[in-house]
């Protein structure tokens, strides 16, 4: 069954670990069994996003559509509406991610309202890492989707391991969030518990890909196989691709 994973970065300056970057992913993700992989920048967290955004673009060239890339912005700055529509627009970037805790901004800040109605205008989802304090709680980041119902929003963790019931209680709060499952530490009981809670039109799959040492990519597959078997072929589809495709507009 094709495999989209929907939470991956390619390092640039920052967790390099002297790589290849889009080369040895790619061998990563044959691997570990992922036909198609969205990813983030980690550099455009820390440094400029702008270069960020652009070396991302360059990256993704080498891998024959098999990377789907999203950009970042710092929401305080008063012209990233302008960032996300070039990314958008003119790079045909899907998507937007921010990390509230990385990037020291609350979701429930005025500047996101700018980046939530770019992202509505444009017809794009905003990814957010979730469930590592501060200004990553699930109930924060979902306040947005109940500002802008049109807007789509992933909790990129589902909440990880502590704050998975938050994320539970946020995705059924509003129908426009969703949720992916990638967490490193989260116990696949409580991921299988979540998929029920939850169902599966309301579920992704990612691995965190590109910190480390390729093994924990092919590990958290092999995971997800163990965890999802168990569940109908057609709930199966949705979860490893079908809603991916669907919160990507492809």
């Amino acid at each position: 069954m094709k495999a989209i994973d929907m939470h991956s970065h390619l390092p640039g300056k920052a967790f390099n670990y002297g790589r290849k970057p889009t080369p040895d992913f790619l061998y990563t993700m044959d691997k570990s069994g992922i036909d198609t992989a969205v990813v983030f920048t980690i550099d455009g967290f820390f440094y400029d996003p702008i270069q960020s955004n652009n070396l991302l673009n360059e990256q993704v060239k080498e891998a024959n559509g098999r990377l789907i890339p999203f950009c970042t912005v710092d929401p305080r700055n008063e012209m990233a509406h302008l960032e996300i529509r070039r990314c958008i627009c003119e790079l045909g970037f899907k998507g937007i991610k921010i990390h509230p805790w990385w990037q020291g901004v609350s979701p429930l800040d005025p500047c996101m309202k700018m980046v939530a109605e770019e992202a509505v205008r444009l017809k794009v989802p905003i990814i957010f890492h979730d469930g590592t304090p501060p200004f990553s709680s699930p109930l924060q980041i979902a306040y947005l989707a109940g500002e802008y119902p049109d807007l789509k929003v992933i909790l990129g963790h589902g909440g990880g391991m502590d704050l998975w019931i938050e994320a539970v209680a946020a995705v059924k709060r509003y129908p426009n969030c969703t949720i992916c499952l990638c967490g490193s530490a989260t116990p696949p009981a409580i991921l299988r518990l979540m998929i029920e809670e939850l169902g599966a039109d309301k579920v992704t799959i990612g691995t965190d890909a590109g910190f480390g040492d390729d093994y924990y990519v092919k590990y958290r597959m092999e995971q997800f196989h163990d965890l999802l078997k168990d569940f109908p072929l057609i709930d199966q589809e949705r979860m490893y691709w079908q809603n991916a495709v669907e919160l990507l507009n492809i």
